[in-house]
């Protein structure tokens, strides 16, 4: 495994499953190995300020830093562990001599290697309603679907109260649920885990119908790692 810089923090649970599944991964190469990472974590407060500012600037800059750093540190290879931040993947990429992984990118591949043309996007408003992936999707020629307004609004509050403070109540998994809910019902192929936190939920809902789920941490690893994001069934 190449040595990963990752831009953790965006929020800790998140990226505390990337740590997870990387080590999981270098662990299957040798019963005691573990992965080679340098991390630069941040503080999310910091890039949610410049974000609710629509300072886009002041976030670039932020991630800059941290990219710069990692390169210092002898990363090959840098992944944001967040889908917010990551329309600045390919600014950035011009300001550091290593790849950034972009996870849109990564996640478009997955969906076009399973032959999916209809996507439901499950993650946070800033993701959902800025048109990232909406409009990197249609470039390939992929349609993507929103949970409608209320569902949206649920999991963004979801999101901030519960899921980025490591916090996976009953309410926050049924809010989730619903949503996806929602997505099926509009004849969706799969479902996006547009939020690096989703992963975590998904674990604890119950079986939906067998939807298809594209989980964003899946895809931006097996990318970094260049293999296939394996897509699975909700409660397989």
């Amino acid at each position: 495994m190449d040595r990963i810089g990752l831009i953790g923090g965006l929020g800790w649970v998140s990226t505390m499953e990337y740590y997870r599944r990387l080590n999981l991964i270098a662990k299957g190469a040798g019963h005691y190995g573990s992965a080679k990472l340098v991390m630069y974590s941040m503080s999310f407060s910091d890039l949610l300020k410049f974000q609710q500012n629509n300072d886009e600037e002041s976030e670039f800059q932020l991630l800059l830093r941290a990219a710069l750093e990692l390169e210092r540190s002898g990363a090959t290879k840098i992944l944001i562990c967040s889908n917010t931040a990551t329309y600045t993947c390919h600014r950035l990429a011009t300001h550091v001599a290593v790849p950034v992984v972009n996870i849109i990118d990564a996640t478009v591949a997955a969906a076009k290697r399973s032959g999916f043309k209809r996507l439901g996007l499950l993650g946070i408003k800033y993701v959902t309603e800025q048109g990232i992936y909406i409009e990197r999707f249609s470039r390939e020629g992929l349609q993507i679907i929103l949970p409608r307004p209320a569902y949206r609004e649920a999991v963004q509050n979801t999101f901030y109260d519960d899921s980025c403070l490591y916090n996976f109540s009953e309410k926050a998994i049924n809010t989730v649920s619903a949503a996806i809910d929602d997505l099926i019902v509009q004849d969706v192929d799969a479902v996006i885990l547009g939020g690096t936190e989703l992963p975590l939920m998904i674990e604890r809902i119950s079986p939906a119908a067998g939807v298809k789920l594209i989980d964003s941490i899946d895809s931006h690893i097996a990318a970094a790692l260049q293999t296939d994001a394996s897509i699975r069934a909700l409660g397989a």
